[in-house]
C-alpha cells in the first residue's frame, strides 16, 4: 500500500530505511555548517547507519527518535568542525601529561576520576561538554541555561531506564557530571555510547580496531576545542576502552599518564552485566536475553583481555596499577602514590578538596541505595568467571590468587 504528499511516495507496509545522505545534509541545515563532510567522518556515517538498517524493524516511533538523536549528534559534531575552522588557533592547543583512568568499568575508575578532578590544576570532561560543546567555552560565556538544557537529556535516559541512579548515582550531577573517554568517541562515530545515543534499542559499540588512531587523535582535537582561551590545567579523562588501546593512547598522547585499577573479575563482570542490563533493558523495553548475554560478553571481553595483557606496554613506567582493595581503604593515599610515581606533588589545597569530596553525603555511593549483584540471572557462574580470567586474576593477584 502506498500514499502520496506533495509528490512524495511513502511506503506504509515498510518503514523507510534512515538515509545517510538525508542525514548528513540535514545535519548541515541544523549546524548552518555546508562544507562537505569529511570523507572519514561520513564513511563512519553510512556504516553506522548501515548496520541500523539492518536491524530487526522497529516501530515507527522508535525510529523516528534514533534518527533525531543522530541528527542531533551529527549537527554538534559539525558545528566543532565549523569552530576549529573559524578559530584556527584551537589547533595550536598543547594537551600535555593528561591523566588517563583506565581499566574495567565498576573497578572504582569515576571514583578515581572524581578525586584527581578535585585537583585546582586539573580539569575534566563533563556531561554538557559533550552534548553542547559548541561554541567553545573559551570564546563566549558558558551560562547556567545551556548546562541546564543538557542535563534535561541526562533526565530523558533515566526515565527510560528506572534504577541508573543505583548503580551510577553521579549521573545524578546532571549537566556537570563527569564523562567517559567512549562518549568523546562517539562524537565522532567512532562508538555508540548510550549517554548520546540512548535510543538505539542495541549494545551498538562499533570501535574499530583498525582505524583506533582515529578516535584518539579526535579525542585530541575535543580537548584542544575545550581547552582554547582557558586557564592552564591537565586534563583527567576516564574510559574503560583504553585498556585494549594503549598503542593508540600513548601514539595520540606520549606524554600521557595512566592509572589502572583491577578487581577481581567476579565481582566485576556481574556488577558490570548489571548494569547493561539496566540500561539496555530500559532502551528495549527489556527484549533482550540476558542469560544469552552473560556468557558472550564474558568470552569477548576474556579474549580481549588475554590480547591486551600480551601487549608490552602494560609494564610501562607511565601507568601505575591500583588494587582495588587498597583504593576502598584509603583513596587519598592511592591518589598519592600515583602523583609520586608521576613526579608530582599533591598539594594540601588538593587533599583537602579530595577529603571533602569524599566526606560529602552527596558523593556517597550508596545514596540511591545498594544493588546486590548475581551471576545466575546473566547465565555465568563462578568457575565460568574464574576460569576466563584466570591469567589476568593471577598476573594482578586477584580473587583466588590474592
Amino acid at each position: 500500500m502506498r500514499s502520496r504528499s506533495a509528490g512524495i511516495a511513502f511506503d506504509q507496509d515498510r518503514p523507510p530505511a534512515v538515509s545517510a545522505e538525508a542525514l548528513m545534509n540535514s545535519a548541515q541545515m541544523i549546524a548552518g555548517h555546508f562544507d562537505p563532510v569529511e570523507s572519514g567522518l561520513a564513511g563512519r556515517v553510512r556504516r553506522f547507519v548501515g548496520w541500523l538498517n539492518e536491524q530487526p524493524p522497529m516501530e515507527e516511533a522508535r525510529r523516528h527518535a534514533i534518527e533525531l538523536q543522530l541528527r542531533k549528534l551529527l549537527a554538534t559534531r559539525l558545528r566543532l568542525a565549523a569552530d576549529r575552522k573559524r578559530l584556527p588557533a584551537i589547533v595550536e592547543e598543547r594537551i600535555e601529561r593528561p591523566i588517563f583512568v583506565v581499566g574495567f568499568a565498576r573497578t572504582g575508575t569515576t571514583l578515581i576520576h572524581s578525586l584527581l578532578a578535585e585537583d585546582p590544576a586539573a580539569r575534566a570532561p563533563l556531561w554538557w561538554h559533550s552534548h553542547s560543546p559548541s561554541p567553545p567555552p573559551g570564546e563566549v560565556p558558558v551560562t547556567a541555561e545551556r548546562i541546564e538544557q543538557t542535563g534535561r537529556d541526562l533526565d530523558e535516559m533515566l526515565r527510560i531506564a528506572p534504577g541508573l541512579l543505583t548503580l551510577h548515582p553521579y549521573w545524578d550531577k546532571r549537566g556537570l557530571c563527569p564523562i567517559e573517554d567512549e562518549e568523546i568517541f562517539t562524537l565522532d562515530f567512532h562508538n555508540a555510547y548510550p549517554s548520546l545515543l540512548y535510543h538505539v534499542p542495541a549494545l551498538a559499540m562499533l570501535l574499530d580496531a583498525d582505524n583506533i588512531a582515529e578516535a584518539y587523535a579526535f579525542h585530541r582535537q575535543f580537548l584542544q576545542h575545550l581547552q582554547w582561551n582557558q586557564p592552564a590545567a591537565h586534563w583527567v579523562v576516564k574510559g574503560t576502552y583504553s585498556q585494549f588501546a594503549l598503542d593508540a593512547l600513548f601514539e595520540a598522547y606520549p606524554d600521557a599518564l595512566c592509572i589502572w585499577p583491577h578487581r577481581d573479575p567476579v565481582e566485576v563482570h556481574p556488577s558490570t552485566l548489571a548494569i547493561t542490563a539496566v540500561l539496555y533493558g530500559g532502551i528495549t523495553n527489556w527484549q533482550m536475553d540476558f542469560r544469552a548475554l552473560g556468557p558472550a560478553f564474558v568470552r569477548s571481553i576474556a579474549d580481549s583481555v588475554a590480547q591486551a595483557m600480551a601487549n608490552p606496554l602494560v609494564d610501562d613506567p607511565r601507568i601505575v596499577h591500583v588494587d582495588f582493595r587498597d583504593l576502598t581503604r584509603d583513596p587519598v593515599a592511592v591518589i598519592r602514590r600515583a602523583y609520586g610515581h608521576w613526579g608530582m606533588e599533591v598539594s594540601p589545597a588538593f587533599e583537602e578538596r579530595m577529603r571533602g569530596w569524599l566526606a560529602d553525603p552527596a558523593n556517597a555511593s550508596n545514596r540511591y541505595g545498594r544493588y546486590d549483584y548475581a551471576m545466575e540471572p546473566f547465565g555465568l557462574t563462578r568457575e565460568m568467571i574464574e576460569t576466563a580470567f584466570e591469567g589476568y586474576s593471577r598476573r594482578f593477584r586477584l580473587g583466588r590468587f590474592a
